[in-house]
C-alpha cells in the first residue's frame, strides 16, 4: 500500500531538468538589464514608503556587465545641465540634470549659510519709549533684507574701525503724538547715512577739548553715495512695508542702526534666502491602458491633478499623465489595494528641481552663481591642501 502512494505521488511531482551554468545566455556585456538599470536611476514609490532611496556608490558595482559605475569628469560635463524653467524678481526655479544628491544639497546648504549679505548687527538706542525691549527691537531691525550688493563691502573684524567699506548706517526717528491714533513703524522709516554716523561718541578726550571736531560711532573718509554704484541706486531695504514696532501716544523711538557683512552660518539674519530646497524629478507611468469609468476613478484620485482624459474614440476614454511635474508623492493613486498594478510612481534620482526664493538681497540667480563660484573655491582649497 505504501509501495503504491509513493509512485502515485512521484508521478505527480513535477520533474526539474538540469541544466549546466554553461547553458545560461551570456549576460549582455556594456548594457544593464531592464530591472537593474529602474533601480540604479530611479527611487520607486510604494503605497508605504519610497525604496531604492540610496545610489549605488561603489564603481565597481556592476563591473561584471560590463557597466563603469565610477563618476568620470568627461562623463558629468557631457550629461550634467541646468535648465531653468522660471524666473522671477524673487524666485528662481531651474532643473540640475546628471548631477549627484550630494551635490545638490551642497548647493542648498551654501544658498542658506555661506552667501553673504549686509544685514544690521548693532543697534545704538538714543530714545525708546515703546513698549517693544531694546534687544527685542534690534532683533526684529537684523531681520530686515537690506537691498545692497554685499560684493562692495568687506568683512569686518573685531579689531577693525567701522568704515565706509565695511560699514552701512540707517537712522531711525519715529515718534506718536500725543491724542493721536496708534502709530505703525514701518521698515521705510529706516533712512540711509551715506556720510555714517550722526551720534557722537562720548569720550573724555573730546569732553577736555571742546573745539575739536565731534567723533561719532563711524570713521568715514568719503561719502558712500558719491560711490557710482549708489548714486542712482541708494541702499535701503528690501521692503518697505515691514512692521518694526506700533507705537501708542506719546511713545518714542529714536535709534541708529549699523549693517555689516556677515554670513548664514553665523546668523540667520544674514541667509540671503527665505529658503532655498530642491527635490527630485516625479516620474508617473501607466503600467496599461487605463479607460472609461477607471479613467475617471483615477482622475479623480490625484489631488494636484496630474492625470487627464482623452478622447480616443467610439465613445471610449482613456487616461493619461498630463502634468507628471506636479507629483507631490502623496501615492493617493496607488493606496487603493491593487491600483500599484496600474500606476508607477518613480523619482529620477539625478534630476532634481530647484527653487531659490530670495530675500531680496540680490537676485535669486546672482544668488546660484555666488554659490558655484564659494564651491569652486573649496573644491580648489582642498585640491590644494592634497597635493
Amino acid at each position: 500500500m505504501d509501495t503504491a502512494s509513493d509512485s502515485e505521488s512521484s508521478m505527480d511531482s513535477p520533474k526539474f531538468e538540469k541544466v549546466s551554468v554553461w547553458d545560461l545566455p551570456d549576460v549582455p556585456q556594456g548594457k544593464l538589464p531592464p530591472h537593474l538599470e529602474l533601480q540604479r536611476t530611479r527611487v520607486i514609490c510604494d503605497s508605504l514608503a519610497p525604496t531604492n532611496t540610496e545610489k549605488v556608490q561603489y564603481s565597481g558595482a556592476y563591473a561584471s556587465m560590463g557597466v563603469d559605475n565610477s563618476v568620470r569628469f568627461e562623463q558629468f560635463r557631457n550629461n550634467f545641465k541646468v535648465d531653468v524653467v522660471r524666473l522671477d524678481e524673487d524666485e528662481l526655479e531651474f532643473d540640475m540634470i546628471g548631477i549627484d544628491p550630494s551635490l545638490a544639497n551642497a548647493f542648498r546648504r551654501i544658498l542658506i549659510a555661506e552667501v553673504p549679505t549686509i544685514a544690521i548687527e548693532k543697534v545704538l538706542i538714543a530714545n525708546n519709549t515703546s513698549i517693544i525691549q531694546d534687544e527685542v527691537l534690534a532683533h526684529r531691525l537684523g531681520l530686515i533684507p537690506i537691498k545692497v550688493d554685499p560684493r562692495l563691502f568687506e568683512y569686518m573684524s573685531e579689531n577693525d574701525v567701522p568704515n565706509e567699506k565695511n560699514t552701512v548706517v540707517f537712522k531711525l526717528h519715529a515718534r506718536c503724538k500725543k491724542g493721536s491714533e496708534r502709530l505703525r513703524v514701518l521698515s521705510s522709516e529706516l533712512k540711509w547715512l551715506p556720510n555714517g554716523s550722526e551720534l557722537i561718541l562720548a569720550t573724555e578726550s573730546q569732553a577736555s577739548n571742546s573745539s575739536a571736531k565731534p567723533k561719532t560711532y563711524t570713521s568715514f573718509s568719503c561719502s558712500q553715495d558719491t560711490r557710482p554704484e549708489f548714486s542712482n541706486d541708494p541702499i535701503a531695504p528690501k521692503d518697505a512695508d515691514i512692521i518694526v514696532a506700533k507705537l501708542g501716544p506719546g511713545q518714542e523711538i529714536e535709534l541708529e542702526a549699523h549693517a555689516v557683512k556677515g554670513m548664514g552660518k553665523t546668523h540667520a539674519k544674514w541667509s540671503p534666502v527665505a529658503t532655498a530646497w530642491y527635490r527630485m524629478l516625479p516620474e508617473v507611468v501607466l503600467l496599461r491602458d487605463i479607460e472609461d469609468d477607471e479613467a475617471e476613478t483615477l482622475v479623480k484620485k490625484c489631488p494636484v491633478k496630474v492625470f487627464d482624459i482623452e478622447d480616443i474614440g467610439k465613445g471610449k476614454k482613456r487616461a493619461t499623465v498630463a502634468r507628471p511635474r506636479a507629483c507631490t508623492l502623496c501615492r493617493e493613486c496607488i493606496r487603493e489595494e491593487g491600483w500599484d498594478n496600474n500606476v508607477a510612481v518613480r523619482r529620477v534620482n539625478d534630476h532634481f528641481i530647484f527653487t531659490i526664493e530670495s530675500t531680496g538681497a540680490l537676485p535669486p540667480e546672482v544668488l546660484f552663481t555666488e554659490a558655484v563660484k564659494i564651491l569652486e573655491e573649496k573644491c580648489e582649497r582642498v585640491i590644494t591642501e592634497l597635493s
